[in-house]
């Protein structure tokens, strides 16, 4: 994305994720990730702030494949079954609503079997030139 040293995507970031996410048709997109045990809360269990990541990661990709710069405005977050360390899992997320300065976006992640493990809604903002530049991502 913009960012070699993003701590979900950044393939130069020593302690990051190194998440790849993928486009599907429609908007959506994908990936896979196993969590590594520096990654967890309670013992064998991935830290919620982890997984929070993940979901807001998998939302601004999907803001980023069609074009725009956008930031989250806002995550809501609901876990609904732990993440075991070690555990490999899929990330999705797709476009719900698109305007002119808002896209409303669903993520989720699921375990290998199917196991809905944690979802969230974003709306994320789409930034003017102005907000861009005032941001630091005149060249994103």
């Amino acid at each position: 994305m913009g960012s070699h040293h993003c701590f979900v995507c950044g393939d130069k970031n020593p302690k990051g994720l190194h998440v790849h996410f993928e486009q599907e048709e429609g908007g959506a997109v994908h990936a896979t990730y196993q969590c590594d045990p520096t990654h967890q809360g309670w013992p064998g269990i991935q830290h919620g702030g982890i997984t929070s990541a993940l979901l807001d990661e998998a939302c601004a990709y999907v803001t980023y494949f069609q074009g725009l710069t956008c930031m989250t405005g806002q995550l809501t977050v609901q876990f609904h079954a732990p993440i075991h360390v070690g555990e490999t899992l899929e990330i999705r997320a797709r476009p719900v609503r698109v305007t002119r300065r808002l896209m409303d976006i669903e993520a989720e992640i699921v375990s290998r079997s199917g196991e809905r493990k944690a979802s969230a809604q974003a709306k994320m903002v789409v930034l003017t030139a102005r907000q861009q530049a005032q941001a630091g991502l005149s060249n994103p």
